[in-house]
């Protein structure tokens, strides 16, 4: 039986004013014939019709699409949530852009901040802009959007910075989001991809925040990080998890109409194109999506003998595809290294 396809991501344009190493689709200039303000006012219906909740909107950088407003409010005039993420730049003293955002009401606005001080901020994003970017995720708190998001892509360069994001962090309202970088972009260096070894320190100091109680900093980790971990300290975190939902629950949409089961996988997982085949064929047939929606039967190694495999059915697809150019084994796994540890087991896996 397949499932409602609740969640989207669309990308509605892959300009961006950017370029940063780490963009997973190598963002900078437009692709060829994007999806018009029509066809994408057609997608969202088809979305809704399928089961619809929640919509991300995303580049490159979203903003850069002068019809960004409109989108979005198609987004909330159905009725469904609206995640927009940005690199923020061009926010910063845009009134009309942020009254825009007041009257849109999204449920998440992220700011991609990737440098936890000005200097590292520059290295990373070419340009002088973390004061200001701070300043904005503040002002949009005052505004009284909930859901603030600094959203932290951690790679093997900006992996010590960890304290001093915290530290920036802390106290300030804002939801820390961290994630890890993956090797789908053209300009990540592979070299750049965190070893499991760091995987494991950064899980740890994780883990010493959750545990620590303090709530001054609001620490998300998203689905990257898990899976039915051993430690007390960190049951909470994705106890309920039910296996990535790429093809499964998640549609990724590039702006031009390539589908893709998350848009955290590369040009190898593109399944077909919105011009080629309507949105509801490509969900309900079985033609697409079936390395996602079949993963369980194919995983091996320690995912395979996992207690859990059934539930997990190998944690995040980009994350296991980055480590392993496979879907069916996930190094980067809490448990799994918790395992290895009480066995006295060194780490072999990169």
């Amino acid at each position: 039986m397949v499932e409602p396809l609740r969640n989207a991501v669309i990308e509605i344009t892959n300009r961006c004013n950017l370029r940063c190493p780490h963009c997973a689709s190598t963002s900078g200039a437009a692709r060829p014939n994007e999806l018009t303000l029509a066809e994408i006012d057609a997608l969202l219906s088809d979305l809704c019709e399928l089961g619809g909740e929640e919509i991300t909107i995303i580049g490159g950088e979203a903003l850069l699409r002068p019809d960004w407003v409109e989108i979005c409010q198609e987004v909330r005039r159905r009725d469904l949530r609206l995640v927009l993420i940005t690199n923020g730049l061009l926010l910063r003293e845009n009134e009309p852009a942020l009254r825009d955002l007041a009257r849109l009401e999204p449920h998440v606005i992220g700011i991609s901040v990737d440098g936890a001080t000005r200097a590292s901020y520059r290295r990373w994003r070419g340009v002088d802009a973390l004061d200001d970017l701070l300043r904005l995720c503040r002002r949009l708190l005052e505004q009284g959007h909930e859901n603030v998001n600094a959203i932290t892509t951690f790679w093997r360069e900006n992996l010590a910075e960890f304290d001093t994001f915290a530290e920036l962090l802390r106290g300030t309202g804002i939801t820390w989001q961290i994630q890890i970088a993956n090797r789908g972009g053209e300009r990540f260096d592979a070299q750049r991809f965190i070893t499991v070894d760091e995987f494991a320190w950064l899980t740890s100091r994780m883990r010493d925040i959750l545990a620590s109680g303090d709530t001054s900093l609001r620490l998300l980790p998203m689905d990257d990080f898990g899976y039915f971990p051993l430690d007390p300290a960190l049951a909470f975190l994705h106890e309920t998890w039910g296996g990535c939902i790429a093809g499964v629950e998640l549609v990724g949409i590039r702006s031009n109409g390539d589908v893709l089961g998350c848009l955290s996988l590369g040009d190898d997982f593109v399944e077909t194109n919105l011009r080629e085949v309507p949105l509801a064929e490509i969900w309900h047939s079985e033609r697409f999506f079936q390395r996602f929606r079949q993963k369980e039967a194919h995983l091996r190694g320690h995912c395979a003998r996992c207690a859990f495999a059934h539930e997990c059915r190998g944690g995040c697809s980009a994350m296991a595809y980055s480590a392993t150019g496979s879907l069916a084994c996930n190094p980067y796994c809490i448990r799994h290294l918790e395992t290895r540890a009480l066995l006295g087991e060194a780490s072999t896996e990169t």
